[in-house]
């Protein structure tokens, strides 16, 4: 658990020496943002159990593409409705079948785009990363498609504001063939981009809440399936069934309200209401999918106006207790995490060093290969 609590206290050290008036060094951040990067796809299958499915998936693109064969039946049968990500597994399984090698550039590459976005859109990119590092860094470990498809998204985003309706469709669309459910951020270029009324956003936010509780996410995820034929996404009304996720609602209310106590500080240029558009719709999507264990993944690709519009407000001076405040928040949420996926996180292991950690139910359960048990690497 130590070397996680480093990496976070590392990027508040930054986030909090960086003044976001003096411009970080690129170097710097990239080389930062790979180190996190390295410290993900070098991990040994920690994360849970999709890590496993992803490389199993992996290993037969390299039996057909070793053939020459790039679009085969299982390509079709499991990439078939996202054949981008297909695409990615296809180019690095060319040059090797091995499951931590595939692992490991792919890691790189999304932390690329991360770190692209992040220096991109504000002016303490370290900021940046913390928020992150509360609300997301955890599920860059195992939900390989979509983190990538969020990261691609928030590419996007300038284009909104551009009314370049073109290039963001073609981003959108490129997101989609990596994980279908980015589909729906299609909806972003049609939202009025104006400061809509304080009152107007309460109202909107509880009738939300309200839609969450009554069930109808359920149907939303049934129907949305169907129209695209993705029983994946269909099967996650399965989870939208039961129970109630309170920590949605509490997440979503803690921004609403920095949000709505900071209103009058927000500009109206073009670029900064698209970005609150994007806040709004991050909060609004925890809300609607209150009763899904699904509706967190859903919001990712909306973050990106939580990590800027967050960042923005914190840099005066006079924002040391609202810094201090988001801080201390993404800490709480980021250890939450951590304790709760336990053996599924740490003791931290890399593939440099041989062996299986003891205790770990997830590789009893879905390793397909005990090859890797004592030489990571036998098949590079």
């Amino acid at each position: 658990m130590a070397y996680y609590i480093i990496l976070f206290v590392l990027t508040v050290v930054f986030a909090w020496t960086c003044d976001g008036k003096t411009e970080v060094p690129k170097v710097t951040f990239f080389s930062f943002c790979l180190s996190i990067g390295l410290f993900v796809g070098l991990a040994d299958m920690l994360g849970g159990y999709d890590r496993y499915i992803y490389c199993e998936v992996f290993q037969d693109m390299h039996e057909n593409v070793n053939k020459g064969v790039f679009f085969s039946d299982e390509f079709l049968l499991f990439f078939g409705k996202e054949p981008l990500y297909g695409l990615i597994n296809d180019v690095i399984a060319f040059f090797t079948p091995n499951r931590y090698i595939f692992i490991l550039v792919y890691t790189l590459v999304l932390y690329a785009v991360y770190a692209i976005n992040f220096y991109r859109y504000t002016k303490n990119p370290f900021f940046a990363l913390l928020i992150f590092e509360g609300l997301m860094f955890f599920f860059t470990f195992t939900y390989l498609r979509q983190v990538l498809a969020a990261g691609i998204i928030w590419l996007a985003i300038p284009y909104v504001a551009q009314r370049n309706l073109k290039k963001y469709l073609l981003f959108v669309v490129l997101a989609t063939l990596i994980h279908n459910s980015a589909a729906y951020m299609i909806l972003l270029y049609f939202i009025p981009r104006r400061k809509f009324e304080r009152k107007r956003i309460i109202l909107f936010m509880v009738a939300l809440l309200i839609f969450g509780i009554s069930g109808v996410t359920k149907f939303v995820f049934s129907v949305s399936g169907d129209a695209i034929n993705n029983s994946r996404i269909a099967g996650y009304a399965d989870t939208a069934e039961f129970g109630f996720r309170i920590e949605y609602v509490i997440e979503s209310v803690l921004f609403l309200f920095i949000l709505l106590t900071n209103y009058k500080k927000i500009d109206k240029d073009e670029y900064t209401l698209t970005m609150i558009n994007v806040y709004l719709m991050f909060c609004g999507l925890l809300l609607f999918f209150c009763k899904s264990s699904d509706g967190g993944r859903i919001a990712w690709y909306c973050l990106l106006g939580i990590i800027v519009v967050l960042e923005r407000f914190c840099r005066p001076k006079s924002a040391v207790p609202l810094k201090s405040f988001i801080t201390i928040m993404c800490f709480v949420l980021f250890y939450r995490i951590l304790a709760a996926w336990g053996i599924l996180l740490y003791p931290y292991k890399t593939f440099l060093t041989p062996g299986i950690r003891q205790g770990d139910f997830i590789e009893e359960s879905y390793e397909y290969d005990h090859a890797y048990d004592n030489d990571k690497l036998y098949n590079l």
